[in-house]
């Protein structure tokens, strides 16, 4: 019921954004928020958020990711592991994808910073949600962490990701929002798909 209800906010926050963004609705929202975040840079936050936005690469996590599902498949079989590459698979796909139906041109920064691929949506923000999403839900769902450390793992590094593509002047913050409504859309469809799996897994296994 939990994974349903995310999924139907995520999808519906998905819609809102990118009904927005493809009438070009959001330069309200988007310029004030752009103008101010340019008045904050300091060479501070600036060396903090490029780390984060590297880090937060999708090049980055992604084989990361793949580094978690083996050791899953290690810990816990095939089939969860599985699930857990499903999430930036079906991203990438997604983001990609998008961004060609809209073209929407990034910020300035996106030049400065040799970025000049389509803005909406934030690749950086939907690969990020998407994947610690999943692997928190999944680390929680198996044990292997507390409900407060999976909620913080989900949440705190797409967060800061995705802040860190507005800040650098690389993305409009509604590439930000569609890109994590986006990513925890896959996230929840993940998740449902790990829970059909585990079911299975379980169940397969005799009972002696």
């Amino acid at each position: 019921m939990v994974l349903t209800g995310v999924s139907v906010a995520a999808l519906a926050a998905c819609a809102k954004v990118g009904e927005d963004v493809f009438n070009h609705e959001t330069e309200p929202f988007d310029q004030p928020i752009r103008n101010w975040m340019l008045a904050q840079r300091s060479a501070v936050a600036d060396r903090v958020f490029l780390f984060a936005t590297n880090a937060g690469s999708p090049r980055v996590i992604i084989p990361c990711t793949g580094a978690v599902a083996a050791w899953l498949w290690g810990r816990k079989g095939l089939p969860i592991a599985g699930a857990v590459v499903l999430a930036p698979a079906v991203a990438s796909a997604l983001f990609l994808a998008i961004k060609r139906v809209y073209a929407r041109a990034r910020p300035a920064g996106g030049a400065r910073m040799n970025e000049l691929t389509y803005a909406f949506p934030s690749g950086h923000a939907t690969a990020s949600a998407a994947i610690f999403g999943v692997v928190s839900y999944v680390l929680w769902r198996e044990h292997m962490l507390e409900e407060g450390p999976a909620i913080a793992l989900g949440v705190l590094p797409p967060l800061l990701i995705g802040s860190s593509r507005v800040y650098l002047d690389v993305h409009w913050t509604t590439d930000v929002l569609g890109g994590w409504s986006v990513g925890a859309l896959v996230a929840a469809l993940s998740a449902v798909v790990y829970e059909r799996v585990r079911k299975n897994t379980r169940r397969a296994i005799p009972s002696w």
